[in-house]
């Protein structure tokens, strides 16, 4: 046997040993085996953003990332240091490729070349030790008809499986009852031919499908939709939304309820979102649902932000295309704020640019209107602004999902958009400004509406007297955000993050200088900007001139 050991093999060893207590035990017992007491309360109501990832392999909606423990939490390192708090694994469950891997095989496994159950509870409780949140995007409306549990209820007509689909014995039979939240009616002119009654050979009888996958020869057949009307497919539901929390998630988005035909909101409540509801601290999604409705009545937390986005309309595009940001606040007011009324969050995944003035100013407007702001593979990762944005948005009440927005009146509202905002606890106010234009601008905001004793721009330090109307200049798509008031100056508690053996130097300033202008000048040798949000003297040195 070779005795030379390697310094990696001595560090994978040491990495191991210490994770260890996560494969102890193949379902945890109670919140400290899984780690989730590890994430914050009520997390996604203060978290920024969620990168959207997949242990699948060839999979294009997703960010991969890997379940092997060192690797895993060395790319959950940089997830977290890109300004993420969330991760969103996409399709666990055992799959084939129809929607990225949602066309389930197994519900109970993940893909067993990928590794086992208990691989992926470790890579849940690496990511809780790192303070990251864990939600898993999954399915429960439909099969693959590669699925041992499609095959069996196909073979033995009067099984039990048999009963978790719908079927008929012809293709004129009637539809399945439409539903205005649980069965929406196929769009008028819609020609799909695998959304209706399929013939399954194997059965010798039609199955309903909504949904659709490619077979082994390259044709499109529909994928078979579960009964919600059957009490033996209710209890499977419950079990399997039960056995992936089991593992120690955060949450979970539920894929496409609008279409679990049979189902209501009693079934919804007490075999989905109920369950999910039981282990505390956790998240709730409908997904593709619009309603507000699925917050007060179907139990779930958040909802996608369709008044911003809704297929190829996308309002903070149109915004910047067109240079009219106007349309973004109707929207806001037409849905958005609906929701947060009733207590629930928006979620919006964002869009990617070739211009990155464009990228910055529209990942600046989601972050500040509140919205959970979501990275898929598309959207690619955060540069260094983005990340700024997204550790602003975390650091700040003011931009957390429950706080509220008041729109403030400007030179040209048809080319700008100014608002504030406010804390849900009401403890901070934050004055953002944003530039829709295609040319540096100069932005005169009415703050005569606005009671403050100053404003701290977040980026550079800035400190300014308020006046009734204030004026900013911003370049081309730019933003800015200022914290308002006395909390701006002189804050109550300050939040240092400090590299190995690091350190910093605080400028504090006499209680005068919230009546005062502070111009920033450059630290000669001062490089690192990683928090130069959090205190002006933290990359700046300030020069106080009284007026």
């Amino acid at each position: 046997m070779n005795k030379c050991w390697t310094k990696q093999t001595i560090a994978c060893l040491f990495f191991l040993a210490m994770i260890s207590p996560i494969t102890a035990q193949a379902v945890p017992a109670n919140l400290e085996d899984t780690g989730r007491h590890l994430v914050p309360h009520r997390w996604w109501e203060t978290a920024a953003g969620i990168k959207l990832v997949t242990l699948k392999k060839g999979r294009s909606y997703a960010h991969e990332i890997s379940i092997v423990p060192m690797k895993a939490s060395e790319e959950l390192d940089e997830i977290k240091a890109q300004g993420f708090q969330v991760i969103e694994i996409f399709a666990p469950a055992e799959g084939l490729f129809a929607y990225s891997g949602l066309d389930t095989t197994n519900f109970y496994r993940i893909d067993p070349e990928i590794g086992t159950m208990d691989d992926f509870r470790q890579f849940v409780r690496i990511a809780h030790s790192k303070g990251i949140a864990v939600i898993v995007f999954i399915n429960i409306g439909y099969f693959s008809v590669e699925a041992p549990d499609w095959i069996e209820a196909c073979t033995v007509k009067n099984s039990e499986k048999a009963k978790w689909f719908i079927w008929a014995d012809s293709p004129n039979a009637p539809i399945p009852p439409e539903h205005a939240y649980f069965n929406w009616p196929r769009p008028e002119g819609y020609e799909r031919k695998t959304w209706g009654w399929q013939y399954s050979e194997l059965a010798g009888r039609y199955y309903w499908a909504r949904w659709r996958a490619k077979d082994k020869e390259g044709n499109y057949i529909g994928l078979p939709q579960t009964n919600w009307e059957n009490d033996e497919w209710l209890k499977e539901a419950a079990r399997i939304v039960r056995f992936w929390m089991d593992t120690g998630l955060d949450g979970m988005i539920i894929d496409a309820p609008i279409y679990y035909i049979g189902c209501t909101w009693e079934k919804n409540n007490r075999y989905i979102t109920d369950v999910i509801t039981s282990y505390g601290n956790t998240f709730r999604q409908p997904e593709g649902s619009k309603d507000v409705v699925w917050i007060t009545e179907g139990r779930y937390s958040c909802l996608q932000d369709y008044g911003l986005r809704l297929w190829s309309n996308d309002v903070i595009m149109n915004a910047i295309e067109t240079g009219d940001p106007r349309p973004i606040e109707e929207s806001l007011r037409n849905y958005h704020d609906i929701v947060v009324t009733a207590g629930g969050i928006l979620y919006q995944k964002v869009r990617n640019y070739e211009d990155l003035s464009k990228r910055h100013l529209a990942r600046a407007t989601l972050a500040a209107i509140g919205d959970l702001v979501v990275y898929d593979r598309e959207a690619g990762s955060p540069d260094a602004e983005e990340t700024w944005i997204l550790k602003t948005k975390r650091l700040h009440p003011a931009l957390h999902q429950l706080s509220t927005r008041r729109k403030l009146v400007t030179n040209a509202d048809e080319k700008y958009y100014a608002f504030l905002k406010t804390a849900a606890d009401k403890s901070e106010r934050i004055l953002v400004v944003l530039n829709y234009q295609s040319s540096p601008q100069t932005i005169e905001i009415d703050m005569s509406g606005v009671a403050t004793s100053g404003l701290l721009e977040l980026k550079y330090g800035e400190l300014i007297t308020p006046k009734s109307h204030f004026k900013v200049e911003l370049p081309v798509y730019g933003n800015r955000f200022y914290q308002s008031g006395l909390a701006a100056i002189l804050l109550p508690s300050l939040q240092v993050e400090l590299p190995e053996y690091g350190y910093r130097f605080f400028q504090v300033l006499p209680a005068t200088a919230s009546t005062a202008r502070a111009r920033p000048t450059r630290q000669e040798g001062a490089t690192d900007s990683s928090l130069r949000h959090l205190v002006p003297a933290r990359r700046w040195g300030l020069k106080v001139e009284e007026d």
